[in-house]
This record gives structure tokens, sequence and C-alpha cells, in this order.
């Protein structure tokens, strides 16, 4: 069968995980292999506190972000055709996303007075600048148009410059801020790379936005913020409580084997961000029911190998030392399955079909019991290192049960 004889939606899908999954590939595989590099140079405690410092950062971002690189792309697709609309689009959310980064400097220094924090608040505040490149990458505007090569482009090269400098100057344990600092110009490089493309490529002109316009993106998207702080709770919080209530090296432990089991997510992730656009666009009931099919049997797969070849994939990440932390790798390979049907059913189904306050209570009600867990267990004096491990799936599951509550609720998909 030839790409002409495949239908339109058909060959933007193929087209968009093509460049999706060379996106993640970059992004993800550069994690992955600058892990294996770090663990190895830098030493359990120090790769520790990277991990560590980066969760709280993260959370940050998010602020930064605001929702926008899930909801903004479907602005795009609705107003393709409108130049004059499009640019202000984009001018507002660069705007909005500059004064969130510039907040969140102010949200650091406050939480500074908390010991953990003050401890490392010069990497921290190094850290949070790569925010700015957060503010100027427009993957969503890419996603919008559905044409993700300058996207792909643009995350390749500032990846690989990590990569190599990474490789070629931190050499030792005190190297730390070396690298943090790499990382930020890697992100700084992301954004100036996204916004120059807008403007050679699409030909984009920054507009001054009114008050007004910036209040209602900010309406629309606040739901899909909240959304998104909470989605990042299971795997953010995590690495927190570890860091506090356990130690940097047991952090390092977690954090090695969660980018494992992430490799293994990459395809989910890109398949659902390759299809959400035509999805969004057709309304097509038949492609989410294949799309589910496929996912929940590749899921279970991918948890077969992680869990039987644990201990060689931890020994090429983390070393020999590494392989310790076998049987957490092994339960975390858990997530593979759940999180297959999750992204389906998440923007795929709920946000395609413009269910998006159900996709975000999916995600809130889910982290709020993790949470709620995490304080009982605390009370009850509980609060172990593997039950922490055991909670981080315990809550994937929960949010799995909670979109297909919904999805049958809202009658997207009937068997």
């Amino acid at each position: 069968m030839s790409i002409k004889s495949i239908n339109r939606d058909n060959r933007i899908i193929i087209k968009n995980f093509s460049y999706l999954a060379l996106l993640r590939s970059f992004n993800i595989g550069a994690k992955f292999l600058l892990a294996a590099y770090l663990i190895r140079v830098l030493g359990e405690n120090n790769y520790g506190i990277y991990v560590w410092s980066d969760s709280i950062i993260q959370y940050l971002l998010i602020f930064v972000n605001f929702g926008f690189n899930i909801y903004a792309a479907k602005y795009i697709i609705d107003n393709k055709n409108n130049k004059l609309e499009i640019d202000t689009i984009v001018s507002s959310i660069f705007s909005l996303k500059f004064i969130f980064f510039i907040i969140s400097f102010f949200i650091l220094l406050l939480l500074s007075y908390f010991n953990p924090i003050k401890t490392h608040l010069n990497i921290l505040l190094l850290l949070l600048t790569m925010g700015l490149g957060e503010v100027f990458y427009p993957i969503w505007y890419f996603q919008g148009l559905e044409k993700l090569k300058p996207a792909t482009i643009i995350i390749g090269i500032s990846r690989l410059s990590l990569l190599l400098f990474s490789f070629k100057f931190v050499n030792s344990p005190d190297d730390l801020y070396l690298f943090i600092i790499l990382v930020v110009l890697s992100n700084l490089l992301m954004g100036i790379l996204g916004y120059l493309s807008l403007k050679k490529i699409y030909n984009f002109s920054f507009k001054i936005v009114k008050l007004g316009t910036l209040k209602k993106y900010i309406q629309d998207a606040y739901i899909f913020f909240i959304g998104m702080l909470f989605s990042m709770t299971f795997n953010l919080a995590t690495i927190f409580l570890i860091g506090i209530y356990f130690s940097m090296d047991h952090v390092a432990g977690f954090d090695i084997s969660l980018k494992i089991v992430l490799v293994f997510i990459i395809p989910f992730d890109v398949l659902q961000q390759a299809v959400f656009p035509t999805i969004s666009r057709t309304k097509d009931k038949s492609i989410i029911k294949k799309l589910l099919l496929v996912s929940s049997l590749v899921g279970v797969f991918f948890y077969f190998i992680l869990y039987y070849f644990a201990e060689y994939f931890l020994s090429i990440l983390g070393g020999v030392e590494m392989t310790s932390y076998k049987t957490v790798l092994q339960t975390l390979a858990l997530i593979t399955p759940l999180v297959g049907v999750t992204f389906i059913l998440g923007n795929c189904t709920l946000i395609a079909f413009g269910y998006n306050k159900e996709f975000n209570l999916s995600l809130i009600f889910s982290s709020i019991f993790f949470i709620l867990t995490v304080a009982l267990l605390v009370i009850f004096d509980k609060l172990t290192f593997w039950n922490l491990i055991y909670l981080r799936v315990l809550s994937d599951l929960v949010l799995v049960l909670i979109r297909i509550y919904y999805t049958f609720k809202k009658k997207i998909i009937i068997f």
C-alpha cells in the first residue's frame, strides 16, 4: 500500500507521529544518556541533589506554562487561516508566560524560608532561569498547525548541545554547578530558536495585547494549569518526599528507575500527541477504540520486558550499584500499561470531545488521593520508601479508573 493511498487524516497522524517520535526520543533519550553519565561522574548524592532540586523547579515551570502547553494548540487549530488572530494568541501567551516566570522567582524566595529549600537555594535559583526558555518555546503552536518538523529540529539541537558539552566539561563531583549552567543554556537556546522560527518561518509579529485579552486566556487556561499541577504530583512529589524523609541516594535510585520506565512510555506520549489534532477535528470514536486496544497490549508487553530485564537496564543506566533498585524498577514497571490507557482517555478522548472539566477533575481527584494517602502515612508513622513506591503506582491506577468512569458517563465510548 502506497503512502498516497492512505487517507489525509491518517497521513497527518503518521507524519506527526514520526516527528513526535524523534522529538521525544531527543528529549527523553538525552535525559537517559545524561543520567547514565551523571550518576557515575557526579555520584549518587550530587545527582540526587540535582534531581531533587529539579523536582521543585518543575512545579514552578508548570506555573510558568500555566496549562498553555496542553490547551493552546486548540487556539491555533481553530484559527489556522487568521494570521492576525494567531499573532494575538501567540503574543498573549508569550506575555503571560513571561509574567508568570518573573512571579515564580518571588515564589521561590518565599519558599526559601523552609530549611531544605534554603540549603540548596543557589542551585534552585540558577535552575529556575531555564524557565525563560519555556516562555518562548512554542511547542503548542507547532502542534496546532500539525507541523512538527521545526519543533523536532529545535529539540534535537538543544539536547544534543547539552549532551556534548556535558560529556566534554562535566568530569567530577565538583562540576554540579557547571552542569546546571549547561542545562539552563540548553533551555535558553531552545526558547531562542523557537521564537526565531516563528519569526522566520511563519512571519510572526508581536502584538501589544489588552489586559482584557490576557484575562480571557487566563480564564480559559487556569483549569489546565490546575490539572497539570496535580498531574505532576505523582513523580515530583514522590521525589521531593524521598529527599526529605530518606536520602539523596534513594532519590537517585528512584529517579533512575523512573527514567527507564519513561523511555518505554515515549510511544504512548508520542501517539496521543500525534492523533490529538485529528481526533479533535474529526471526532472519530473508532480511532479511539483501536488506540485503546493497541496501547493496552503494548503496555503489557513493555511491562514484561521491564520486569524480566530490570537488573540489566539498571546496570546499563546507573552501573552495578544501581542494580540494588531492581525491585523498585519492577514495581514501577506496572505504570506502563496504565499510562498507555491514561494518555488515550485523556487528551485524545476527554479533551478532544470538549470535556475539559472532566479531564482536569480526573487529575485533581487522583492527586487528592495521593496527597491524602501520604498524609495518613505520616500521621500513622507508616511513610516508608516502599510505601511511596506502591503509592506511586496505585495513584496511576486511580487516574485510569476515574477517566474510564467519565468516558462511559459521557458516552464517548460504548462497547
